[in-house]
């Protein structure tokens, strides 16, 4: 079995990290494997929902330092390749480019969240559109404690999602967030025991896989987009994309099971 394990079932597309000894800490192949999914989910009709998960009882310990210092001093470490030592820099513009396109994937993304989250790897789940976690995960922006800035992404996903006074508090410090306080916070959906943890992940993805995907996607893209635009803005946006969604069989079906008094059966068209 790979460092990482892709499952297809019922529309959903299932990424599991799987590195349990170390806490599915991130290497080459888990960023390498990611982005060849998130190329095949974006084109692929057939996968209308993503989720991302860790084996073992973690979701991810975040960037395998397993190298230690390895060129640190000179602004280098080694590729996702696995290959000769590169700038950090475009080490970190390879990784946000993955990270970028999970955020803007145009098909909802979820986060099953056991065990740690930490550092990049919470870059990971705030860039996923919901986070379903357990009773035991924890989540913390661990840059600090190694002399570090962030990354990830969560200098800017942070704040929207926890507001900048708890942002500041997480990155500041570095502490465990544990699951009840996350959710206080708004930084996941909800909370559920760990043992129907993936249960329950399984039936999210499946209720997202089944939605109109394209209108997904346009709600989706509205609400990320609704902190920099204006009202006026945003009221044209909305007009523009309600003329898409009624291009598209799944609104027909929407009214017809709407008519009918039944559920709509949407199939992403």
């Amino acid at each position: 079995m790979g460092d990482t394990l892709i499952e297809r079932f019922d529309g959903v597309v299932r990424v599991t990290f799987n590195r349990p000894d170390k806490k599915n800490a991130l290497n080459a192949d888990n960023w390498l494997d990611l982005a060849r999914v998130l190329d095949e989910v974006a084109k692929d009709p057939a996968d209308r929902a993503l989720i991302l998960t860790g084996a073992g009882g973690s979701f991810s310990a975040g960037a395998d330092l397993s190298g230690g210092g390895d060129g640190a001093r000179n602004g280098e470490r080694r590729g996702l390749t696995g290959g000769r030592l590169q700038p950090i820099l475009h080490e970190m513009r390879a990784v946000n480019d993955i990270i970028a396109r999970l955020q803007g994937l145009p098909k909802p993304t979820l986060a099953v969240v056991d065990g740690v989250a930490v550092g990049v790897a919470l870059g990971l789940v705030l860039a996923c559109d919901l986070v379903l976690a357990s009773d035991r995960a924890r989540f913390s922006e661990v840059f600090v404690k190694r002399g570090l800035a962030l990354d990830g992404g969560s200098s800017w996903t942070l704040p929207r999602a926890v507001g900048i006074r708890r942002a500041k508090q997480m990155a500041f410090f570095g502490d465990m967030v544990p699951a009840d306080q996350a959710l206080a916070w708004g930084l996941v959906n909800e909370v559920v025991p760990a043992d129907v943890l993936q249960d329950e992940g399984a039936r999210w993805g499946r209720r997202l896989a089944a939605a109109p995907t394209t209108a997904v996607s346009l709600i989706k893209r509205l609400l990320d987009d609704s902190s920099q635009t204006s009202f006026q803005q945003a009221l044209e946006n909305e007009a523009r994309s309600q003329h898409i969604a009624y291009t598209t069989d799944d609104m027909r079906e929407g009214v017809a099971a709407f008519l009918e008094r039944r559920e709509p059966r949407f199939t992403g068209i």
